[in-house]
């Protein structure tokens, strides 16, 4: 009988932060083969891959999360705070925090959760790749700059 009532206490202490948890759902941002420019300002997870491209990382807070990139060719400090990154083949993953990703180039796929805004440009190349927001369809990315908000 004890156990049962400490299960219970915890369950009605824990089900108000399920509730809100619930509720307040962060965003989903899901960008495939673009090529062309993608800028995501967010705040939460960005995982993903870039055949060829310039890829600039501006972490003001380097204590409130993680950013990780791999396969760069050259990487140059611009500021404390800001890095840029060329190559091929490179995988980057910014976990947690508030950050700026500025990446210009081809073959570009990435994943992001969270709160935040997407800038994308696709210029006029033929099959400039496809963008999804907050699990809405695939679509293709804009001819010219054209930001767009997911979560929150």
């Amino acid at each position: 009988m004890r156990r049962l009532l400490t299960f219970c206490a915890l369950v009605a202490l824990a089900l108000p932060a399920a509730l809100q948890a619930a509720t307040t759902a962060d965003g989903t941002l899901a960008v495939k083969n673009a090529t062309g420019v993608v800028m995501v300002n967010a705040n939460g997870v960005v995982i993903g891959h870039a055949d060829k491209a310039r890829v600039t990382i501006t972490d003001s807070d380097s204590t409130d999360g993680r950013v990780i990139v791999l396969g760069w060719e050259s990487r140059v400090a611009i500021a404390p705070t800001k890095t840029q990154y060329l190559g091929k083949d490179m995988r980057f993953k910014l976990l947690g925090g508030d950050n700026i990703l500025f990446i210009r180039g081809s073959g570009i796929s990435l994943s992001a959760v969270g709160e935040g805004k997407v800038t994308l440009d696709g210029g006029n190349v033929v099959n400039d790749g496809k963008f999804s927001i907050d699990d809405g369809p695939f679509r293709g990315l804009p001819d010219a700059l054209q930001t767009f908000s997911f979560g929150g």
